[in-house]
């Protein structure tokens, strides 16, 4: 569950969530392109879509306005959120500020290593 309160200073003039499913339990992987195992030093699409969806308003008032979204647990994989919302900006233009991305179950596909005999490899 992510919730933003806004009792101090400027509120947002609207406020809404992405989230987004990976495609199966072995990556914790969220971004939009990956290096193709075919073409070394090459990407390709990552097919996770980023949806949007509202997000509730727990409460308000003149001077506070608390924005939430609760996302279940998926069966597998994970499933990754953030909020976003935005401002009134200079000149007609409009300000979008963002939550982190927050990830559902709090957990990852391999255990953690330490010492001598872990390594990885950059891709």
């Amino acid at each position: 569950r992510a919730t933003v309160d806004f009792s101090v200073g400027p509120k947002p003039i609207s406020a809404f969530a992405y989230h987004a499913r990976t495609l199966n339990d072995k990556r914790r992987d969220f971004r939009l392109l990956i290096a193709d195992p075919n073409r070394p030093g090459h990407g390709i699409a990552n097919p996770v879509i980023w949806l949007n969806t509202p997000v509730v308003t727990e409460a308000q008032t003149a001077t506070t306005i608390v924005y939430s979204l609760t996302i279940a647990n998926p069966m597998d994989g994970w499933e990754g959120f953030y909020i976003q919302v935005n401002f009134p900006g200079a000149d007609g233009t409009v300000l979008e500020l963002t939550t982190e991305t927050q990830i559902v179950p709090d957990t990852y596909p391999t255990n953690d290593c330490s010492g001598d005999s872990c390594y990885g490899t950059l891709v």
